[in-house]
Order: C-alpha cells, then structure tokens, then sequence
C-alpha cells in the first residue's frame, strides 16, 4: 500500500539538519582552517619562487612595392596580420634562439642549495666561475657536479652521476687552476666563499643547442593588442635576471637577423656585378691592348667625316644591345636560379642591374623574403609546422608567377635583339664602303667604348648597391627593454584563499555526504518526516552502567525521562475508545533488535509501580528469553510453560524487589511460539491478568522481523514503538506508517530512545530538554575523538 503521509518538509535534502550539522561540528572546521592555512604557508614559504619577465617590439615592414604583383599573389588585405604571425613563428625558432645564447654566458649555470630550496645563481651571485674547453674530447653535458670548500685555495668535486663521479672524486683541487680530467678540460675560479657556509655549492654544463630548444619552446609571442604592429614577448622561470638578460640579448638577435636578411639582397648584387665586372675587365685589357697597338702602326691615321657617322651610329647601337644583352643573361640567370630545388645563394635583384619591369621587381623582392624567413623557420621547427607550410604554399605561388612573368620578358627582350641586329647589319654595310685600315679602326673604338661603357654601367650600380647596404636598416623596433612584469609562483594571498576555501570546504563535504549517506533516525525531525505518529517522549542515553531505574538516583534525568512517558501513556489509555476494562495494556515492540525494547518495558514497569499501581511486566518474546535477575527473579519458568498447558498461572508471576511490580518471564524457548500466542490459553491469561493489574507492560519480538508483535498489538490499549537515534533504519519508520495506515496497528506512540541530546536540532526544555545540564550526571562530556566520530 503506498503511503498517503506527505509531510510539509520532507525533501531530499535537509539543509536545516545540515546547517546544525555543520555548526555542531565547528571544531572541524577550525581544525580544517588551521591545517590549509599551515600548509598554504609552508608553499609560500618553500616554493622557489617564479617570475615572469616581457619585453616588446615594433615590427615596420617594408611597404608594399608594386600593388599588381601584392594583389596577384593575393595576400593584400591580410598582409598585416600573416606579418606578425609570420614574425612570432621566427622569434620562437631554435635556431634564433641559438644565436642568443651563443651571445650570453649561459653555457654554465651554479646553484645553491639550502636545507629545502635549490636556487640557481646568476652573474654576481655566483660564487665560483666555471671555464672549460667547449672543443674537449668528452664534456658533461647536464651533468651536476657539487664542489665543497676545503679552503680559499683548494676545493673537492662529486657528482650523482656514478661514472663522473668516479673520475673527479677523492682528489684535491685547487682554484685557478686548469684540469684535464678524462677529456674534459676545466679551470674554476673563486669569486666569493661566503655561500658555501651552510649551503651546497653545485654547477652543471649545459649544452647550447638543448638550451635553445628549452628557451625556443618557453618563450611566449602574443600580439601587442590593439592595430599595432607589435608583438609581446614573456618567459616565466626562476631566475629573472637571467631571463631579462636573455629577453634583451633576444630582441637584439632578432633586429639583426631582420637586418641581415635585408643586406643579404644586397651582398648577392654585389657579388654578382663583381663577377661580370671581372668578365668585363678581361675584355676591355684585351680591347685596349689592341687599340694601342694599331695607333702605333697608324700614327697620323684619323677618321673621316663618313667613317665618324658610321661609327658613331654602330656605337649606339651595340650599346643598346650591350643592355639587352646583360638583361638576357640576368633573365637566364634568374631561369637557372628558379629551376634549382633549394638554391643555398641569394637571389640578385632586378633592379639594381637596371632591368625596371616594377612586376618582376616585386616578385623578386617577395621570393627573397620568403626564402630566408623560411630558412630560418625550418631550422628551429618541424617540417609539419603550420607555419612553415603556408611559407612554402607561398614561395611556391610566388616562384609560379615569376616564371610566367620571366618567359613573357624574355620573348619581349628577343625582339628587341632581333630588331637592333637588322640596324647594325645596315650600318655594318656602309662601313664596307670605307677603306680597310679606317674600318679596321672603327671596330677597335667601337668595342673599346661598348666595354668600356659596360664597364662603367656595372661601377654605378656596384656603388648603388654599397650605397644600399650602408643605408640598411632593421624593420625592429625595441619598445620596451626586458623587465619583472609580475610573479607567477607563490601567490600567497591567492593561495591562502584556496587553503581556506578547501580547509572549510572538505569539513562541509564530509559533513554533507555524511549526512547524505545517512539512512538512520537522528533527530525528532527525521521522525517527524517519515511518520505521522505521535512521540511519547525521549529517552536520553544512559551513561551508567547499571540499566534499572532502581539502581540509581530517582532525581535523574532518566528518571525523569521515563516519568514523562508514564505521563503521556496514562493519557493514551485514558481516552482511547478501544481500551477494555480492567488493567490497561501496553505494547512494547520495534523493527529490530537493540532499538532498547526489554530497557524500556523494565523501566517504565518500574517508573509506574512506584506510583502505587500493581503492574505486570511480561517477557512476551519467546524467543529470545530476558534475564530479570536485576528485578529479584531468578526463575526460568514463565509464559511459555503457562501456555503450553505444564505450569499455573501463579507458579510463573514472580514478585520482584519492587513492591506493586511482578514479572512474567518468557520460559523455556518452545518450537511454536506464534502459536502458543494465538491460543486460547493467551487469551484466557490477558483477561484474568486485566483484572489482577492495572498495567501490564508486553515486552515483544520486533515487528519488523516477527509477526508476533503484530498479534499482540491488536489486544493492546496503547502500542509503543521503539526508536533509537543513529540505530533505526529510516525506511523502518515508512514501514510502520504504512501499517498504521493500513489499519494493523492502531493507538501505537513513538518512544526515541538512546538520544544525544546535543546532536538535535533545537533548544532545551522540559520533556525534550533533559541533557543539556540541568541534571549533575548530565554535565558528563565526550572526547574529541568521539565527539568527530558521532
């Protein structure tokens, strides 16, 4: 049947009963505090401390040179931000970072080691210097190495690792002076002995290139934010100094990488024009030597007005065709330089040997730039890098255009050639009309002022080329030296806060949780949500030893406790409509054994015969026979001898050290007990028991495991069903609603035995508030364990 009780307060989770958990449990929390608070402070105290260090700088490409060719390759619009990308992709390089370091004395790192913390010594912390050949046979690269002072003058080395340690220990050494040990060449100088007291002085040798994989992959790029052009560089570690250092020497490697890829363009046009310079002079030797010879033959020998014209007319034209020329060799020059794979030289560009096309320009200028960032980029990176794969994209773009761009000039350059032979052929034709020596002299000269011409044109832009490299300079800006931005490692206020926060947190949880898991009866509350039945009253715990009223004071608060109950059970038999006349009988049962059944039916027998009425307490649980020696009755025969028919009725009543208080025993355990309940023997006994008492107290099985109970519930005139805190089950309680619901029970009261009367949830006062002091033996407290443990 499903119960029809719906209590106003019945939810899933009290958080009345919690809060009062919670504040019962107070010390917990303090001790929670105290302990995250204590180890919140041995971090902040023992933590090696971190930082981290930033630094900014401004990057200023160069404008765009020729818009045509930005809008053909077709990154105009995203230009600035593939920019920066491209420029955090370089600054996060090995290879850069390498560079650096090759400029820093990083290559030897000392620490000092206390009773807990191992701090690393930087520059004038340092207490020693380290020099060693970095050319050595055998360097021991991550090694540590752990130098002890003897004196100012010598010094002892040992080293965790067994193999070193076994080359450079149980020998003296002295400082300043150079050892080659197994290969290793080293020399360490003192700087100052004052660190050694007390502390462990250590060194290790780093290997450079590990180094710069370490500070490569810790160093963070963002951008400066905003429209800048900008990047923001940080590194967090546990030597600032050391970091600002490195930051600084960085951000001056990376300005003069920027500057020597733009002098690297340069550089390739000066070694170019120098090599045809070189071809050029050859020639104009040869040309001149041969000029001298033939004014010496012909000393008085001049031109004649026709000769001069002709010659005058063919100069000009071979020296257009001496620029057309020079244009298709750096045409050819540019088709080698594009069919090579991964050519190592650099790019000539078209500009500096006067070939104006602004197309070709650009392009070239795109392809130079491309090829060295990704030079550097694939040094320090995999080749799986995105970065490195949009380079290539580009580049590959980019060399596509150009070749399409190179074959159109070419065949425009051809035309041009073609058309300045047919001019020179005709003038070559009206040069036969000249005598032979005046022809001979014609094509002297006229060689002679084309090398020389040649000559003097590669000289110009050789000089515009050194005018161009001086000019340099980098596209990077420094716009703020390194510096301490802000420590990273301890936070103690934000630590403190969290040891707070889990030093009050993990109390209330357990709190909860427990509280959560709970499935016994606690307090009055938790009855209250799972029954409608009324309480009779509260049973406090006995602290005594002896469990009979009899036995101790009759101003204690168990005293009391039971008189109250007697209270209200006089009340429930006196308006009951079912109650018979004659004695009155009350039920004593539970769901369970030890809910404290056969220490209340003793009690409350007792607590009611020294009121002066006769009472019977009567062992109805067959079963599970009670010891009543405490009560004067020693005697085994009882109920169960009565019913089945072997002994009378006054040879199983016994009297006991209580006037007006007599004991029925249970017996001998019989093979049918429910049986000998449902006789009619049981029913003749309780009738002429009604008119020997006038209360006769049944202590019964447990209903929740017996029907025995059940049968004896049914002829009573008041029903009380035990309940003891943090023992009954709460689903018990549902189950006794349920019968009374259902009518299997009636007149039935709750008695909540075995109460701590701290653990519930309101004051004191009188009937709920024995315990709380107002009795002498109540001012009895528990010990902290067990007070965390209730």
């Amino acid at each position: 049947m499903e119960s029809t009780f719906n209590p106003e307060e019945n939810s899933f989770i009290d958080f009345k009963a919690l809060l009062n958990a919670a504040i019962s449990k107070w010390y917990l929390f303090v001790l929670g505090a105290v302990i995250a608070l204590s180890a919140a402070y041995l971090i902040n105290r023992y933590t090696v401390p971190e930082y981290e260090v930033s630094s900014s700088v401004m990057f200023s490409g160069e404008a765009n040179n020729g818009a045509a060719a930005a809008l053909l390759f077709g990154n105009e619009m995203f230009k600035g931000t593939q920019g920066l990308t491209n420029e955090s992709i370089l600054l996060k390089t090995k290879s850069l970072a390498r560079k650096t370091l090759d400029k820093l004395d990083f290559q030897v790192s000392y620490y000092i080691k206390g009773n807990v913390l191992l701090l690393e010594a930087y520059k004038g912390d340092a207490p020693i210097h380290v020099v060693f050949d970095s050319a050595a046979a055998d360097i021991p690269y991550n090694v540590m190495f752990k130098i002890a002072l003897l004196d100012e003058g010598n010094y002892t080395l040992s080293s965790e690792n067994l193999g070193w340690n076994a080359k450079v220990a149980d020998k003296t050494y002295k400082f300043g002076q150079s050892y080659l040990i197994d290969g290793f060449a080293f020399t360490i100088e003192l700087l100052k002995p004052e660190p050694f007291s007390g502390n462990e002085v250590m060194f290790s040798i780093n290997k450079l290139d590990d180094l710069a994989k370490q500070y490569a992959s810790s160093l963070s790029v963002a951008p400066y934010g905003g429209d800048a052009s900008a990047l923001v560089m940080t590194v967090a570690g546990t030597t600032p100094k050391k970091d600002v250092d490195y930051l600084n020497a960085h951000m001056e490697t990376y300005r003069q990488n920027n500057l020597d890829i733009k002098n690297a363009k340069a550089i390739g046009t000066l070694n170019f024009i120098d090599l045809q310079l070189q071809q050029i002079g050859d020639s104009l030797y040869f040309i001149e030597s041969r000029l001298e010879e033939f004014k010496q033959r012909n000393a008085a020998m001049d031109l004649s007005a026709a000769g001069a014209k002709v010659a005058g007319e063919l100069e000009a034209l071979e020296q257009r065709k001496a620029e057309l020329l020079l244009t298709a060799r750096y045409y050819d020059y540019l088709s080698t330089y594009l069919s090579k794979e991964n050519p190592e030289e650099v790019i000539q560009a078209p500009a500096t040997l006067g070939v104006s096309d602004p197309v070709l320009n650009a392009l070239v200028t795109q392809l130079v730039t491309l090829q060295t960032e990704l030079s550097v980029a694939s040094t320090g990176q995999g080749q799986e890098n995105p970065g490195i794969k949009i380079k290539r994209q580009q580049l590959n773009e980019v060399r596509a255009s150009l070749l399409e761009n190179l074959n159109s000039l070419k065949d425009a350059n051809q035309i041009g050639l073609r058309n300045l032979d047919q001019r020179i052929n005709v003038a070559a034709a009206e040069m036969q009309k000249l005598p032979s020596s005046e022809r001979q002299l014609i094509n002297i000269q006229r060689l002679y002022s084309l090398s020389e011409n040649l000559y003097v044109f590669l000289m110009e832009k050789r000089t515009e080329a050194g005018i161009s490299k001086a000019a340099n300079t980098s596209d990077i800006t420094i716009l703020r030296e390194a510096s301490v931005s802000k420590q990273t490692a301890p936070l103690p206020l934000r630590n403190y806060g969290i040891a707070l926060a889990i030093g009050l947190g993990l109390p209330f949880a357990f709190i909860f949780i427990k509280e959560l898991m709970n499935n016994k009866i606690h307090t009055v509350e938790d009855i209250a949500k799972y029954t409608a039945l009324p309480l009779l009253g509260l049973v406090g715990h006995n602290k005594k030893e002896d469990n009979l009223l009899a036995n101790l004071s009759p101003k204690s608060a168990l005293a009391e406790a039971f008189r109250t109950v007697r209270s209200n059970l006089r009340y429930m038999t006196g308006v009951t409509d079912t109650a018979s006349e004659g004695g009155k009988i009350i039920v004593i049962t539970s769901s369970i054994s030890g809910e404290g059944k056969t220490f209340s039916a003793k009690n409350l027998a007792y607590i009611i015969s020294i009121s002066g009425e006769r009472t019977l307490l009567v062992n109805a649980d067959m079963r599970k026979p009670n010891n009543n020696s405490d009560l004067g009755v020693s005697s085994s025969m009882g109920l169960s001898n009565y019913l089945a028919g072997h002994i009378s009725m006054e040879e199983v009543i016994h009297t006991t050290i209580q006037e007006n208080l007599h004991v029925l025993p249970s017996g001998d355990i019989p093979p049918n007990p429910s049986e000998l309940l449902l006789s009619n023997r049981m029913s003749d006994l309780i009738v002429e028991l009604k008119k020997r008492y006038d209360y006769i107290i049944m202590d019964t099985p447990p209903v929740g495991i017996l029907s025995d109970g059940l049968e004896l519930m049914q002829i009573s005139d008041a029903n009380v069903f035990m309940v003891r805190q943090d023992y009954t089950i709460k689903d018990f309680i549902k189950n006794v609603q349920l019968q009374h619901e259902s009518g299997k029970i009636r007149n039935t009261a709750i008695l909540f035995n075995d109460v701590d009367y701290k653990k519930l949830n309101y004051g004191y006062g009188y009937g709920y508030g024995y315990g709380y002091g107002y009795y002498a033996e109540d001012n009895e407290t528990k010990s902290w364990w067990k007070r965390i443990r209730g």
